[in-house]
């Protein structure tokens, strides 16, 4: 059995061909083509920084060849993305304060919630990641949403429209990684190129009802200039971290020779540090011997002496003036001043991209108040809540994308109350469970009418389940209160006489 290679940023990407695409998509397919190949470079190269692949660079003055191999990773890149990622965490969607259980059923359906975060980190590192909504089949839900990183996916934008005007997507690959399937969305149609054994393409068109592309966006710092994003990986941020690996690879070399120190020799006999006879090498046995194992003469005991000196001993013979040779020690550099560049290099990175130095693994800084601690959170947290505002505009369309799907409608076709679909997003501060409380009972206290309800209990923090499970107890504890006040109001029933008259005659 084959294993398939589902890594997706090295698929082979063929461009679709053959008579039976449709004439008038053909241009706009060879666009799209033009446009994925033009950028597959690029997105590998960011891809490679996400995932800790980068190559060294090294600038061929201070370090040996032979020491380019040692492993000097540096992963700020994947701790800047997932360290936004993390705090964008899409809750659902809403209509004017209510839920819809249908569209509810969809987003669990579809995992959405994981789904979206996938997508927000492919966002953050190429700038751009795609969402589709598709009918469902047999199994599936009637509305399919899946996501697509910018190695599956290229798009051509329309200014007027502000939203891509035709897009494919990768669907499946062979076994050998080329691209099998791809689905082209049109305004009017969707068309599934397939390739077959004999490299043929074949094209399946189907018309698309809805007026626009089945495909949504999420884009991260769009501007007018480049309305599909930037990479959080930018060229400031490449530069820093290709210096911080040469940093980690001079920390890794000088603290090689803080443990064991270059000594030297002063005049010691050449026959201290003969070589070996051409073409021979020396055994455990102390001999040197050719490339066959025959030993051809014994190791100097001045060589055999010189190493025993370089590795613990000291135990140096006269040279042939009867004269002792001088030996030292060179005096290794501080390991401070590696740990200081290195502290340098992450502050420029924490500079560049909102992430605390905390969250980069370099403890340099001692706050000293939760205020202190949380002030350096500050510039995350708001280009946090920046990106959730965009991405909350693309969610919600999405959202009225899977309900007209789903009903077999337009998004036009949709009543006033579901296009008016909200996204709902948890706080991207992230307090604790006990500042929320704090919070949220001084809301309490103002407004007492708050108290109790899922709203209040959301804001604490409580999981939907837990918030569930109160409301389901309390409804049976009130259930259970009235049916003993009705069994206390029926106390009198033989004589005639309520309950409550009979108490306040007793009290009488």
């Amino acid at each position: 059995m084959t294993a398939q290679k589902q890594k997706y940023s090295e698929a082979t990407l063929p461009r679709p061909w053959g008579e039976s695409i449709p004439e008038r998509y053909r241009a706009r397919i060879d666009d799209l083509f033009d446009t994925w190949y033009a950028v597959s470079a690029r997105n590998r190269k960011l891809t490679a920084y996400y995932n800790m692949k980068a190559v060294l660079k090294d600038l061929g003055i201070s370090i040996p060849e032979n020491l380019l191999n040692v492993n000097c990773v540096v992963g700020w890149c994947k701790k800047a993305v997932n360290a936004m990622a993390v705090r964008s965490s899409f809750d659902g969607f809403v209509f004017q304060g209510f839920e819809d259980d249908d569209l509810n059923r969809l987003v669990r359906a579809n995992r959405m919630r994981s789904l979206y975060k996938q997508a927000c980190k492919s966002a953050l590192t190429h700038g751009v990641a795609a969402i589709t909504v598709m009918r469902g089949g047999p199994g599936q839900p009637a509305a399919v949403v899946r996501a697509y990183s910018a190695h599956q996916f290229t798009c051509l934008w329309d200014k007027d429209e502000r939203r891509a005007s035709c897009g494919v997507v990768l669907n499946e690959v062979d076994e050998r990684g080329v691209a099998k399937r791809y689905t082209a969305h049109f305004p009017d149609a969707v068309l599934t190129l397939e390739r077959g054994d004999d490299q043929r393409w074949t094209c399946i068109e189907e018309p698309n009802p809805m007026g626009r592309p089945l495909m949504e966006v999420i884009v991260n710092d769009p501007d007018l200039d480049r309305p599909l994003g930037h990479s959080l990986i930018t060229p400031e941020v490449i530069g820093i971290v290709d210096k911080a690996m040469r940093d980690v690879l001079r920390m890794e070399v000088g603290a090689e020779f803080f443990t064991y120190p270059q000594r030297y020799v002063l005049g010691a006999a050449d026959s201290m540090f003969a070589d070996p006879p051409e073409g021979c090498a020396e055994d455990e046995d102390g001999n040197f011997v050719d490339a066959d194992g025959n030993v051809v003469a014994p190791v100097p005991n001045d060589r055999k002496k010189a190493r025993a000196y370089l590795g613990a001993l000291l135990a140096i013979s006269r040279d042939e003036n009867g004269e002792l040779p001088t030996v030292g020690q060179f005096s290794p550099g501080s390991a401070d001043n590696f740990t200081r560049v290195f502290e340098n290099d992450a502050q420029r990175f924490s500079g560049a991209t909102n992430v605390p130095l905390a969250q980069l693994g370099v403890q340099s800084n001692t706050y000293t108040s939760s205020d202190a601690l949380g002030a350096a959170n500050d510039p995350l947290i708001l280009a946090v809540e920046d990106m959730n505002a965009d991405n909350g505009e693309v969610m919600a369309e999405v959202a009225r994308m899977m309900m007209a799907v789903a009903g077999g409608t337009t998004i036009e076709g949709l009543n006033v109350e579901r296009r008016e679909v909200q996204v709902a997003w948890k706080d991207p501060s992230m307090p604790t469970i006990s500042a929320r409380a704090d919070a949220w009972t001084k809301l309490g206290a103002s407004d007492q009418s708050i108290v109790g309800t899922r709203v209040y209990y959301e804001g604490i923090g409580l999981s939907q389940a837990k918030i569930d499970r109160l409301m389901a107890e309390k409804r049976e504890n009130a259930a259970i209160t009235a049916m003993a006040r009705i069994a206390d109001a029926l106390e009198g029933g033989s004589t005639g006489i309520p309950a409550m008259k009979k108490n306040e005659e007793a009290e009488e």
